[in-house]
């Protein structure tokens, strides 16, 4: 005693507080749990950790914004960034100054606060303590606008409860017997604004303008009796989460419209200049490993043949074409060629010093049949990253979902040609930045004018005009293309085989020339010197005089001789993979096209090139001539040379399919197989027209009345039977001979 009388004094002397350690004596305080409960318990030697007790020398407080209050999105807790116990413990330390000894801390983390004890000491009574921790946490959080901590002293018994009730505004007190407002609005108004107050016999509602405001009341007035009636807090039910649930559920119609235009709008604004800039990276090569200067260096003195191949065999080709783009003509540059001529290779030796060239390939393009693979495809060559196929397929199921249901289309699904569009539409806004990256200060078009070399160079590569799937690629390229050429933003370059093609492209540009530059095979000599200058040996240059001046053939060639075989192996193994691609690809074809295939090749193995004069009036030829060549044109057997627009001379696609010409007809068992081949497609033609115009004959046995009208008709069908006849029993015995001959 004489040691708190000591205390006291001192105590009194000085305006501060300090901690005094001293058992106390615990007095059980009123629990509002069931008696049978805490008798259980006690037998069980368990404790009841859902009620805080305390003595009448202690204190409870509720501090509020101890830590982050639990949300919709932090409502599991690994998504929550939580501060510990200990930290939060602290913290209520240091508001308080450390001048009372807490005997307890529990944590609410749902509400974000905490619950702590505070010993008394003597001679101060509770509501002296409860005073001035208030005052001591309110100095000590002064000039702070955001997260204060507040706190209360608590009237009631708090439940601790970890239940998956989020904190709401509302709260729902449920006592027996109806309470007055007044008193109601008195006991929780010191909490916060009260917006409403709903009293019923057995329920009250209190509404709170704030949601920490609620989190207080509840925890502080939990379990207090008023009026002589017990009040149990708990939240009211927040629905606000289920706003956008409802929302989906309710109103889909306008729901999943509004939900793709928000991720419409979303990509447009973040995705939308990443694709811009990687396109850029793609045209410039920013960061690619191959096009740093020293990597060329080092691979140029490894493999110094391939260094300026294309620069060697077509050496004023380059010098032209690069004179063009120098030219700055707003127009487009076809450069046209059989396949296999060397097109790609010549532009990519004018153009490897360039480090704004973007290369398209059309033929990759339109061969892909599958929709998200198309689209990849497309991305990956024009460089417009990020891309989501899957996105594509989603919609499309929930565009059948929704047709299903109401009967028609929602139109919330793109087609690819849309989304290509889109693509080339962003390309083009990348392009003009690459063009404009050196621009200072002036006239945009001055200076595009004044620096072609700032201008990007785009090449597609195998154009064409029609294809059997996603032939709305060509018209994309070329409208594409012509708005480039006509911005001035960049100069395209197209690469073709056939000037047929050339007719898409002036519907894009009209009223433009365009620069021309035809790629034939190169002369002997040439080739000649193309081939030995890779040897330090001599070779047989009767091996290489098969091969012409196609540029693939004799880089295969000198492949194959690097690769260790000799110039004739070479050479014969290349002839029997020419051989196989034609059987395989042309005569192999039981239809009418196969007969065609073969009559050509029997003529140019024996003539290395032929007139449109020596077919035209071939009887298999004879229906349309022009479309069936066109056809092998197109497919690689022949290349066709025209006169004024009009077709001309037939040759071998390349110089190395006249020799396999020549070995398959040479090779007698070979060419039995092959023509008896031919002669059955023959019958089966001529047998086909036969059956038509009997089909004919039999209509006219119906006139009765001036049959002698159609007599001229009826003797022309019956003349054309009589000479499809003859060719059948001259096709059959041609058989008939190569069956009995040895």
């Amino acid at each position: 005693m004489n040691l708190i009388r000591r205390n006291t004094q001192f105590l009194k002397q000085h305006a501060k507080f300090y901690t005094f350690q001293y058992k106390p004596l615990v007095v059980n305080s009123k629990r509002f749990i069931s008696t049978d409960i805490k008798k259980a318990d006690e037998e069980s030697g368990e404790t009841n950790e859902t009620v805080i007790e305390k003595t009448k020398r202690e204190t409870l407080f509720y501090f509020d914004n101890v830590f982050t209050r639990t949300n919709v999105l932090t409502w599991y807790t690994f998504f929550a960034l939580q501060n510990s116990n200990k930290e939060a413990r602290q913290k209520i330390m240091d508001l308080t100054k450390n001048n009372f000894e807490m005997t307890d801390f529990i944590s609410m983390r749902r509400d974000g606060g905490a619950f702590a004890k505070f010993l008394v000491p003597y001679p101060y009574t509770v509501a002296d303590i409860n005073l001035k921790i208030q005052k001591l946490v309110q100095d000590s959080q002064k000039g702070f606008v955001f997260k204060r901590v507040t706190c209360f002293p608590t009237k009631g018994t708090p439940l601790v409860e970890d239940m998956q009730r989020l904190p709401s505004r509302n709260l729902i007190l449920s006592h027996e017997g109806k309470l007055p407002e007044q008193d109601v609005y008195s006991l929780f108004r010191r909490y916060g604004q009260i917006v409403e107050i709903s009293c019923g016999d057995k329920t009250t509602l209190v509404q709170f303008k704030n949601l920490y405001s609620a989190v207080c009341a509840k925890n502080c007035v939990n379990g207090f009796t008023l009026n002589n009636i017990n009040l149990i807090i708990k939240f009211d039910k927040n629905t606000s989460h289920h706003l956008v649930r409802n929302f989906y559920v309710n109103h889909t119609r306008l729901a999943i419209p509004l939900s793709l235009a928000l991720l419409s709008i979303l990509a447009l604004l973040i995705f939308d200049p990443i694709r811009e800039y990687m396109i850029e990276l793609k045209i410039t090569k920013k960061f690619q490993l191959l096009n740093k200067s020293y990597y060329s260096n080092l691979l140029k003195y490894f493999n110094k043949e391939t260094a300026d191949e294309g620069t060697a065999f077509f050496e004023d080709e380059v010098n032209d074409f690069k004179m063009w783009l120098e030219e700055n003509n707003n127009t487009f540059v076809v450069i046209r060629g059989p396949r296999g001529s060397g097109k790609n290779s010549m532009v990519r030796a004018a153009l490897k010093d360039r480090d704004n060239v973007m290369y398209l390939d059309c033929d990759s393009l339109v061969k892909t049949r599958i929709d998200s693979r198309f689209l990849a495809n497309a991305s990956s060559q024009l460089g417009y990253y990020p891309i989501f196929p899957w996105i594509n397929s989603f919609v499309s199921i929930i565009d059948l979902g929704v047709q299903s249901l109401t009967g028609q289309k929602s139109g919330l699904s793109e087609s690819k040609e849309k989304q290509f569009n889109s693509m080339l539409a962003t390309a083009v806004i990348a392009i003009r930045r690459v063009a404009l990256s050196k621009y200072v200060s002036g006239n945009e078009e001055d200076y595009l004018l004044q620096h072609p070399d700032a201008k990007p160079v785009i090449v597609i590569d195998r154009f064409s005009s029609t294809s059997e799937i996603n032939s709305f690629v060509y018209k994309e390229l070329a409208e594409w293309a012509a708005l480039l050429v006509q911005m001035n933003l960049a100069h395209v370059v197209f690469l073709t085989e056939t000037i047929s093609n050339v007719s898409l492209l002036t519907q894009s540009l009209p009223n433009q020339i365009f620069k021309n530059m035809v790629l034939s095979d190169a002369s002997e000599e040439v080739a000649r010197k193309y081939v030995l200058k890779n040897f330090n040996k001599e070779l047989d240059l009767n091996t290489i005089q098969p091969l012409g001046g196609r540029m693939l053939d004799l880089q295969a060639f000198i492949r194959r001789i690097k690769s260790g075989e000799s110039e004739y192996e070479a050479l014969s193994k290349m002839k029997s993979q020419a051989i196989e691609q034609i059987t395989q690809m042309f005569l192999s074809d039981t239809t009418v096209r196969g007969a065609q295939a073969f009559e050509l090749v029997e003529k140019l193995a024996l003539n290395g090139q032929i007139t449109m004069k020596d077919i035209r009036y071939s009887n298999i030829f004879k229906s349309n001539p022009e479309a069936a060549l066109l056809d092998l044109e197109k497919d690689g057997l022949i290349s066709i040379s025209r006169d004024r627009g009009m077709l001309a001379t037939i040759k071998p696609a390349k110089p190395l399919f006249r020799e396999a010409f020549m070995e398959l007809m040479n090779d007698e068992p070979v060419f039995k197989l092959l023509k008896t081949a031919y002669y059955i497609k023959i019958v089966g033609f001529e047998a086909g027209r036969i059956q038509k115009w009997e089909d004919e004959i039999k209509n006219f046995k119906y006139v009765q009345e001036n049959g002698k009208s159609f007599k001229p008709r009826l003797d022309y069908l019956a003349n054309k039977i009589k000479i499809s006849s003859e060719i059948i029993d001259n096709a059959e015995g041609e058989i008939k001979k190569f069956a009995t001959s040895k």
